[in-house]
């Protein structure tokens, strides 16, 4: 069981730190997070015959209609021919199915299949009620302010990877 600390006690705990330490703090945090996310995924991947850049790809899809692998490509930093390598194996583990769009027979859309959504779910459920009774204990002003923290970071990784898979820095 994860322990909780009220947000009372952990704002007046570090209310006394300088602002510089506590975000070199909240980095590295957020560095272990990520890091602990990943493996989490990887292991989820495994159990379907999957590795962890299929999963996320197919992350993809659960939020983006009529996505196109040049889409996946673009959003993922990923070249086309290892986004065709990943829709093959997604595909043949019958996660998602290549169709024609209807208003375009050129255009190739990627839809997910939904034969592996209870499954998929029932594997993330345990970590799931954790992550809901840890956000539990905060009040709306302290959820909205993190949603918009986490809203920024992900466009900020966004960008970053744009930057990287056009030969710049992240």
């Amino acid at each position: 069981m994860v322990s909780r600390r009220s947000d009372r006690h952990e704002g007046a705990e570090h209310a006394q730190e300088p602002v510089a330490a506590l975000v070199e703090q909240l980095m590295t945090a957020l560095r272990d997070q990520a890091s602990r996310g990943l493996m989490l995924h990887g292991a989820v991947a495994e159990r379907f015959g999957l590795n962890f850049t299929d999963l996320k790809c197919l992350d993809l899809l659960r939020s983006e209609q009529e996505l196109t692998a040049g889409r996946i490509a673009a959003a993922t930093g990923l070249s086309t021919s290892a986004v065709t390598t990943v829709l093959d194996r997604l595909e043949r583990r019958g996660f998602v199915e290549r169709r024609r769009a209807p208003e375009d027979r050129r255009k190739v859309v990627v839809v997910p299949t939904g034969r592996h959504d209870a499954e998929m779910q029932h594997l993330f459920a345990g970590f799931g009620e954790e992550v809901a009774a840890i956000l539990g204990d905060y009040d709306a002003d302290r959820l909205a302010f993190f949603l918009e923290i986490t809203r920024r970071l992900d466009a900020a990784a966004r960008e970053a990877t744009v930057r990287l898979t056009e030969g710049g820095r992240a």
